[in-house]
Protein backbone atom coordinates (compact mmCIF):
# COMPACT_ATOMS: atom_id res chain seq x y z
CA UNK A 1 0.00 0.00 0.00
CA UNK A 2 1.66 3.29 -0.93
CA UNK A 3 2.36 5.74 1.84
CA UNK A 4 -0.42 8.52 2.24
CA UNK A 5 0.61 12.06 2.52
CA UNK A 6 0.39 13.63 6.05
CA UNK A 7 -0.95 16.17 7.63
CA UNK A 8 0.88 19.12 9.18
CA UNK A 9 0.22 22.47 11.05
CA UNK A 10 2.64 24.70 9.86
CA UNK A 11 4.12 27.76 11.54
CA UNK A 12 4.51 31.56 11.78
CA UNK A 13 4.07 32.58 8.16
CA UNK A 14 7.39 34.12 8.40
CA UNK A 15 9.35 31.05 9.45
CA UNK A 16 12.18 29.81 7.36
CA UNK A 17 11.57 26.63 8.27
CA UNK A 18 9.12 25.77 5.40
CA UNK A 19 9.54 25.20 2.31
CA UNK A 20 7.55 27.51 -0.19
CA UNK A 21 6.41 24.58 -2.02
CA UNK A 22 3.77 23.74 0.48
CA UNK A 23 2.59 27.11 0.79
CA UNK A 24 -0.75 27.48 -0.96
CA UNK A 25 -2.76 29.37 1.57
CA UNK A 26 -2.96 33.34 1.46
CA UNK A 27 -0.62 35.29 3.16
CA UNK A 28 -3.34 36.06 5.67
CA UNK A 29 -3.76 32.01 6.78
CA UNK A 30 -1.96 31.32 9.65
CA UNK A 31 0.28 28.56 9.85
CA UNK A 32 0.96 26.56 12.75
CA UNK A 33 3.77 24.05 13.63
CA UNK A 34 3.94 20.64 12.53
CA UNK A 35 1.36 18.32 13.87
CA UNK A 36 3.39 15.44 16.02
CA UNK A 37 1.73 11.61 14.38
CA UNK A 38 2.17 8.52 17.12
CA UNK A 39 1.98 4.64 16.05
CA UNK A 40 2.12 4.81 12.32
CA UNK A 41 -0.11 8.07 11.80
CA UNK A 42 -2.82 6.61 13.66
CA UNK A 43 -3.70 8.73 16.34
CA UNK A 44 -2.95 12.59 15.86
CA UNK A 45 -1.90 14.47 18.97
CA UNK A 46 -0.70 18.38 19.25
CA UNK A 47 0.98 20.42 22.04
CA UNK A 48 -1.90 20.76 24.33
CA UNK A 49 -0.35 24.42 25.37
CA UNK A 50 -1.07 25.66 22.21
CA UNK A 51 -4.10 27.26 22.27
CA UNK A 52 -4.22 29.05 18.67
CA UNK A 53 -4.91 26.55 15.82
CA UNK A 54 -5.62 27.69 12.70
CA UNK A 55 -4.80 25.40 9.47
CA UNK A 56 -3.40 22.38 8.32
CA UNK A 57 -2.78 21.20 5.16
CA UNK A 58 -1.44 17.79 3.31
CA UNK A 59 1.56 18.46 0.70
CA UNK A 60 -0.25 18.31 -2.62
CA UNK A 61 0.74 16.11 -5.50
CA UNK A 62 -0.12 16.41 -9.24
CA UNK A 63 -3.03 14.89 -10.23
CA UNK A 64 -4.55 14.45 -7.23
CA UNK A 65 -8.24 15.67 -6.49
CA UNK A 66 -7.73 18.67 -3.96
CA UNK A 67 -9.91 18.57 -0.91
CA UNK A 68 -10.56 21.68 1.12
CA UNK A 69 -11.71 20.78 4.81
CA UNK A 70 -13.69 23.78 6.50
CA UNK A 71 -13.79 22.53 10.13
CA UNK A 72 -14.00 24.12 14.04
CA UNK A 73 -10.26 22.80 14.95
CA UNK A 74 -10.39 24.15 18.45
CA UNK A 75 -8.33 22.34 21.36
CA UNK A 76 -10.39 18.98 22.56
CA UNK A 77 -13.55 19.19 20.73
CA UNK A 78 -15.17 16.61 18.94
CA UNK A 79 -14.86 18.65 15.79
CA UNK A 80 -10.86 18.79 15.59
CA UNK A 81 -10.92 15.01 16.34
CA UNK A 82 -13.39 14.17 13.15
CA UNK A 83 -11.87 16.78 10.63
CA UNK A 84 -8.05 15.28 11.50
CA UNK A 85 -9.89 11.93 10.96
CA UNK A 86 -11.39 12.38 7.91
CA UNK A 87 -8.14 14.25 6.25
CA UNK A 88 -6.35 10.88 7.35
CA UNK A 89 -8.49 8.55 6.11
CA UNK A 90 -9.20 10.21 2.81
CA UNK A 91 -5.64 10.70 2.24
CA UNK A 92 -4.97 6.54 2.19
CA UNK A 93 -6.35 7.39 -1.34
CA UNK A 94 -3.80 8.04 -4.02
CA UNK A 95 -5.90 10.37 -5.64
CA UNK A 96 -6.98 12.76 -2.85
CA UNK A 97 -4.49 15.85 -0.70
CA UNK A 98 -6.60 17.28 1.65
CA UNK A 99 -6.14 21.46 3.57
CA UNK A 100 -7.71 21.87 6.35
CA UNK A 101 -8.82 25.28 7.69
CA UNK A 102 -10.13 26.40 10.58
CA UNK A 103 -13.86 27.96 10.66
CA UNK A 104 -12.29 30.49 13.30
CA UNK A 105 -9.55 31.60 11.28
CA UNK A 106 -9.17 35.40 11.94
CA UNK A 107 -8.53 38.37 9.76
CA UNK A 108 -10.07 36.02 6.81
CA UNK A 109 -11.67 38.26 4.04
CA UNK A 110 -14.57 37.00 1.54
CA UNK A 111 -12.04 37.44 -1.23
CA UNK A 112 -8.90 35.74 0.15
CA UNK A 113 -11.30 32.60 0.81
CA UNK A 114 -13.07 32.53 -2.63
CA UNK A 115 -9.08 32.50 -4.21
CA UNK A 116 -8.24 29.72 -1.72
CA UNK A 117 -11.60 27.49 -2.77
CA UNK A 118 -10.72 28.26 -6.59
CA UNK A 119 -7.90 25.84 -5.95
CA UNK A 120 -9.66 23.12 -4.42
CA UNK A 121 -12.42 20.43 -6.55
CA UNK A 122 -14.66 19.69 -3.69
CA UNK A 123 -15.11 21.42 -0.44
CA UNK A 124 -15.75 19.07 2.61
CA UNK A 125 -17.50 21.70 5.39
CA UNK A 126 -18.04 20.39 8.93
CA UNK A 127 -20.87 22.48 10.96
CA UNK A 128 -23.25 23.93 8.71
CA UNK A 129 -23.39 27.41 11.00
CA UNK A 130 -19.56 27.29 11.83
CA UNK A 131 -18.53 26.82 8.13
CA UNK A 132 -21.31 28.38 6.84
CA UNK A 133 -20.84 31.77 7.82
CA UNK A 134 -17.50 31.66 6.53
CA UNK A 135 -19.17 29.95 2.81
CA UNK A 136 -22.61 31.63 2.31
CA UNK A 137 -21.62 35.23 0.81
CA UNK A 138 -19.12 33.15 -1.49
CA UNK A 139 -21.67 30.50 -2.15
CA UNK A 140 -24.89 33.41 -2.69
CA UNK A 141 -22.54 35.67 -4.87
CA UNK A 142 -20.24 33.60 -6.99
CA UNK A 143 -20.87 30.60 -10.17
CA UNK A 144 -18.45 28.28 -10.82
CA UNK A 145 -17.55 27.35 -7.67
CA UNK A 146 -16.50 23.83 -6.18
CA UNK A 147 -18.91 21.00 -5.46
CA UNK A 148 -20.04 21.92 -1.43
CA UNK A 149 -20.21 19.14 0.58
CA UNK A 150 -21.90 19.87 4.29
CA UNK A 151 -21.44 18.00 7.72
CA UNK A 152 -23.84 18.14 9.98
CA UNK A 153 -21.84 18.24 13.53
CA UNK A 154 -24.17 18.00 16.01
CA UNK A 155 -24.74 21.63 18.12
CA UNK A 156 -26.34 22.92 14.63
CA UNK A 157 -28.80 20.57 15.15
CA UNK A 158 -29.86 19.76 18.43
CA UNK A 159 -28.33 23.18 20.24
CA UNK A 160 -29.50 25.78 17.25
CA UNK A 161 -29.52 29.26 18.34
CA UNK A 162 -32.33 31.30 16.31
CA UNK A 163 -29.38 34.12 15.03
CA UNK A 164 -27.93 30.58 13.18
CA UNK A 165 -30.68 30.20 11.03
CA UNK A 166 -30.72 32.32 8.28
CA UNK A 167 -27.04 31.54 7.69
CA UNK A 168 -27.95 27.67 7.53
CA UNK A 169 -31.39 28.07 5.51
CA UNK A 170 -29.17 30.20 2.76
CA UNK A 171 -25.94 27.86 2.73
CA UNK A 172 -28.31 24.34 2.97
CA UNK A 173 -29.54 24.83 -0.80
CA UNK A 174 -26.10 25.40 -1.79
CA UNK A 175 -24.90 21.91 -1.08
CA UNK A 176 -24.85 19.27 -3.58
CA UNK A 177 -23.95 17.07 -1.00
CA UNK A 178 -25.31 16.07 2.80
CA UNK A 179 -23.99 13.98 5.51
CA UNK A 180 -25.71 13.19 8.58
CA UNK A 181 -23.88 11.05 11.54
CA UNK A 182 -27.17 9.12 12.26
CA UNK A 183 -30.53 8.09 10.97
CA UNK A 184 -32.22 10.19 13.37
CA UNK A 185 -30.51 13.00 12.38
CA UNK A 186 -30.98 12.69 8.66
CA UNK A 187 -35.01 12.23 9.62
CA UNK A 188 -34.64 15.70 11.61
CA UNK A 189 -33.14 17.51 8.94
CA UNK A 190 -35.28 16.05 6.43
CA UNK A 191 -38.22 17.56 8.51
CA UNK A 192 -36.57 20.67 9.46
CA UNK A 193 -34.96 21.76 6.03
CA UNK A 194 -37.79 20.08 3.57
CA UNK A 195 -37.94 22.83 1.20
CA UNK A 196 -33.72 23.92 1.28
CA UNK A 197 -32.72 20.44 0.57
CA UNK A 198 -31.12 20.77 -3.59
CA UNK A 199 -29.76 16.34 -2.82
CA UNK A 200 -30.23 13.81 -0.91
CA UNK A 201 -28.80 13.43 2.92
CA UNK A 202 -25.85 10.94 3.27
CA UNK A 203 -25.88 8.69 6.39
CA UNK A 204 -22.23 8.09 7.19
CA UNK A 205 -21.27 6.99 10.88
CA UNK A 206 -18.61 8.60 12.65
CA UNK A 207 -15.79 6.01 13.11
CA UNK A 208 -12.98 5.50 15.85
CA UNK A 209 -9.44 5.61 15.03
CA UNK A 210 -7.24 4.29 17.86
CA UNK A 211 -3.34 3.59 18.21
CA UNK A 212 -2.12 0.05 18.60
CA UNK A 213 -0.14 0.80 21.48
CA UNK A 214 -3.41 1.93 23.45
CA UNK A 215 -5.03 -1.09 22.09
CA UNK A 216 -2.77 -3.44 22.86
CA UNK A 217 -2.19 -1.83 26.34
CA UNK A 218 -2.74 -3.92 29.07
CA UNK A 219 -6.52 -2.59 31.24
CA UNK A 220 -3.72 -3.14 34.33
CA UNK A 221 -0.37 -1.09 32.97
CA UNK A 222 -1.21 2.32 34.11
CA UNK A 223 -1.47 2.26 38.04
CA UNK A 224 -4.93 2.90 39.06
CA UNK A 225 -4.80 5.69 41.94
CA UNK A 226 -7.83 5.04 43.92
CA UNK A 227 -9.45 1.79 45.23
CA UNK A 228 -12.78 3.14 44.48
CA UNK A 229 -14.64 2.76 41.24
CA UNK A 230 -13.50 5.54 38.72
CA UNK A 231 -16.62 7.33 36.66
CA UNK A 232 -14.71 8.84 33.62
CA UNK A 233 -16.63 11.90 32.05
CA UNK A 234 -14.32 13.34 28.97
CA UNK A 235 -15.70 16.42 26.95
CA UNK A 236 -14.97 20.28 26.55
CA UNK A 237 -16.49 21.77 29.58
CA UNK A 238 -19.67 23.60 28.22
CA UNK A 239 -23.46 23.80 28.52
CA UNK A 240 -24.22 21.43 26.34
CA UNK A 241 -22.41 18.75 28.15
CA UNK A 242 -23.67 19.05 31.16
CA UNK A 243 -21.27 18.43 34.00
CA UNK A 244 -22.64 19.49 36.58
CA UNK A 245 -25.33 16.43 35.97
CA UNK A 246 -22.41 14.55 36.93
CA UNK A 247 -21.60 16.05 40.28
CA UNK A 248 -25.12 15.58 40.78
CA UNK A 249 -25.23 11.79 40.06
CA UNK A 250 -22.31 11.75 42.87
CA UNK A 251 -24.64 12.87 45.62
CA UNK A 252 -26.76 9.28 44.86
CA UNK A 253 -23.83 6.87 45.35
CA UNK A 254 -21.35 6.25 48.26
CA UNK A 255 -18.26 8.35 48.26
CA UNK A 256 -16.66 5.64 49.47
CA UNK A 257 -17.08 3.00 46.35
CA UNK A 258 -17.31 5.61 43.35
CA UNK A 259 -14.95 8.61 42.14
CA UNK A 260 -15.61 10.97 39.64
CA UNK A 261 -12.80 11.81 37.38
CA UNK A 262 -14.00 14.93 35.63
CA UNK A 263 -11.56 15.53 32.20
CA UNK A 264 -11.94 17.99 29.42
CA UNK A 265 -10.46 21.72 28.70
CA UNK A 266 -12.06 24.57 30.25
CA UNK A 267 -13.84 26.65 27.86
CA UNK A 268 -16.88 27.46 30.24
CA UNK A 269 -15.44 29.46 33.40
CA UNK A 270 -18.56 29.72 35.18
CA UNK A 271 -19.41 25.99 34.97
CA UNK A 272 -15.64 25.31 35.63
CA UNK A 273 -16.22 27.50 38.98
CA UNK A 274 -19.05 25.51 39.92
CA UNK A 275 -17.11 21.88 38.84
CA UNK A 276 -14.35 23.15 41.33
CA UNK A 277 -17.07 24.00 44.44
CA UNK A 278 -17.61 20.29 44.25
CA UNK A 279 -14.89 19.01 44.16
CA UNK A 280 -14.31 19.86 47.88
CA UNK A 281 -15.86 16.76 48.21
CA UNK A 282 -13.71 13.50 48.41
CA UNK A 283 -15.56 11.55 45.07
CA UNK A 284 -15.54 14.64 42.71
CA UNK A 285 -11.90 15.59 41.09
CA UNK A 286 -11.54 18.07 37.81
CA UNK A 287 -8.24 17.62 35.32
CA UNK A 288 -7.95 19.87 33.09
CA UNK A 289 -8.13 19.28 29.12
CA UNK A 290 -5.70 16.25 27.95
CA UNK A 291 -4.22 14.87 24.94
CA UNK A 292 -6.32 12.10 23.35
CA UNK A 293 -3.81 9.06 24.26
CA UNK A 294 -3.93 10.34 27.91
CA UNK A 295 -7.60 9.76 28.00
CA UNK A 296 -7.63 6.31 26.31
CA UNK A 297 -5.23 5.37 28.90
CA UNK A 298 -7.38 6.66 31.72
CA UNK A 299 -10.24 4.85 29.74
CA UNK A 300 -8.31 1.71 30.10
CA UNK A 301 -8.52 1.88 34.03
CA UNK A 302 -11.63 3.51 34.61
CA UNK A 303 -15.24 1.44 36.00
CA UNK A 304 -17.57 3.45 33.58
CA UNK A 305 -17.76 6.23 31.25
CA UNK A 306 -20.22 8.57 31.93
CA UNK A 307 -22.19 10.84 29.08
CA UNK A 308 -24.14 13.84 30.41
CA UNK A 309 -24.85 15.93 27.37
CA UNK A 310 -27.82 17.55 27.23
CA UNK A 311 -27.53 16.19 23.41
CA UNK A 312 -25.05 15.15 21.22
CA UNK A 313 -24.18 14.55 17.14
CA UNK A 314 -22.93 11.64 17.70
CA UNK A 315 -20.27 11.05 20.60
CA UNK A 316 -16.78 10.09 19.58
CA UNK A 317 -15.88 10.05 23.43
CA UNK A 318 -18.42 7.17 23.75
CA UNK A 319 -17.48 5.64 20.71
CA UNK A 320 -13.88 5.47 21.98
CA UNK A 321 -14.65 3.92 25.36
CA UNK A 322 -16.82 0.74 23.45
CA UNK A 323 -13.88 0.31 20.93
CA UNK A 324 -11.61 0.44 24.58
CA UNK A 325 -14.21 -2.08 26.44
CA UNK A 326 -15.37 0.43 28.97
CA UNK A 327 -19.01 -0.02 29.67
CA UNK A 328 -21.28 3.51 29.09
CA UNK A 329 -23.40 5.01 30.90
CA UNK A 330 -25.43 7.58 28.50
CA UNK A 331 -28.19 10.37 28.97
CA UNK A 332 -30.77 9.51 26.92
CA UNK A 333 -30.77 12.07 23.44
CA UNK A 334 -31.26 11.74 19.87
CA UNK A 335 -27.38 11.62 19.62
CA UNK A 336 -26.82 8.95 22.36
CA UNK A 337 -29.73 6.85 21.35
CA UNK A 338 -28.24 6.27 18.12
CA UNK A 339 -25.12 4.25 19.47
CA UNK A 340 -26.15 3.06 22.66
CA UNK A 341 -29.44 0.74 23.12
CA UNK A 342 -30.18 0.59 27.03
CA UNK A 343 -29.34 -3.16 27.99
CA UNK A 344 -27.17 -4.05 25.21
CA UNK A 345 -24.36 -2.10 24.26
CA UNK A 346 -24.67 0.50 27.34
CA UNK A 347 -27.10 1.52 29.62
CA UNK A 348 -29.31 4.93 29.58
CA UNK A 349 -30.79 7.58 31.89
CA UNK A 350 -32.74 10.19 32.10
CA UNK A 351 -32.67 11.25 35.49
CA UNK A 352 -29.72 11.62 38.19
CA UNK A 353 -31.08 8.99 40.09
CA UNK A 354 -31.47 6.25 37.00
CA UNK A 355 -28.00 7.29 36.40
CA UNK A 356 -26.59 5.96 39.78
CA UNK A 357 -29.20 2.72 39.46
CA UNK A 358 -27.44 1.92 36.77
CA UNK A 359 -23.60 2.75 38.37
CA UNK A 360 -24.52 0.66 41.16
CA UNK A 361 -25.95 -2.20 38.73
CA UNK A 362 -23.45 -2.34 36.76
CA UNK A 363 -20.68 -2.91 39.69
CA UNK A 364 -23.06 -5.23 41.27
CA UNK A 365 -23.60 -7.42 37.92
CA UNK A 366 -20.58 -8.95 36.60
CA UNK A 367 -22.80 -10.94 33.34
CA UNK A 368 -24.42 -7.70 32.24
CA UNK A 369 -21.04 -5.92 32.51
CA UNK A 370 -19.39 -8.37 30.11
CA UNK A 371 -22.05 -8.73 27.99
CA UNK A 372 -22.04 -4.59 27.76
CA UNK A 373 -19.04 -4.37 27.11
CA UNK A 374 -18.33 -6.96 24.02
CA UNK A 375 -21.46 -6.41 22.45
CA UNK A 376 -20.38 -2.54 22.26
CA UNK A 377 -17.12 -3.50 20.81
CA UNK A 378 -18.62 -5.70 18.14
CA UNK A 379 -21.11 -2.72 17.53
CA UNK A 380 -17.99 -0.55 16.60
CA UNK A 381 -15.95 -3.13 14.66
CA UNK A 382 -19.08 -3.66 12.86
CA UNK A 383 -20.44 0.02 12.28
CA UNK A 384 -18.04 2.58 12.99
CA UNK A 385 -14.44 1.58 10.52
CA UNK A 386 -12.49 4.13 9.37
CA UNK A 387 -12.41 2.04 6.36
CA UNK A 388 -16.01 2.43 5.72
CA UNK A 389 -16.23 5.96 6.81
CA UNK A 390 -13.35 6.71 4.43
CA UNK A 391 -14.98 4.89 1.55
CA UNK A 392 -18.44 6.75 1.87
CA UNK A 393 -16.56 10.24 2.08
CA UNK A 394 -14.71 9.32 -1.41
CA UNK A 395 -17.71 7.80 -3.19
CA UNK A 396 -19.66 10.74 -2.38
CA UNK A 397 -16.84 13.13 -3.14
CA UNK A 398 -16.38 11.69 -6.77
CA UNK A 399 -19.44 10.42 -7.47
CA UNK A 400 -20.14 15.55 -7.49
CA UNK A 401 -17.30 15.11 -9.75
CA UNK A 402 -18.54 12.69 -12.25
Amino acid sequence: MPTAPIPHFYDNPHSSSIHPAVVVQPKELVRLPPLQLKSEALEYESDENEQARFAWRVVSTANKKRILLLAPLGPGSGNAATASRLAHGLCQSSEITVDCLSVDMPHTDSDSLLALIHRYDVVLALHVYRAGHLLTSIYQNNSDLPPLILIFAGTELHSCLLEWMPTIEQIVPKARGLVCFSTEWKKYVESTYTNLLACPITVIPQSVLLSPSIIEQSPFSVPLLSSRKTILWAGQIRQVKDPLFAVRIMSHLDDHEFQLSIVGYETDQSLVNAIRSSCSRSNVTLTGGQSTGHVHALMRTAFAYLNTSINEGMCLAILEAMALRLPVIARRNTGNISIVTHGKTGLLFETPEQAAQCLSQLAKDTALRETLIQQAADQVKKVHSPTAESREYRNLIFSLLE
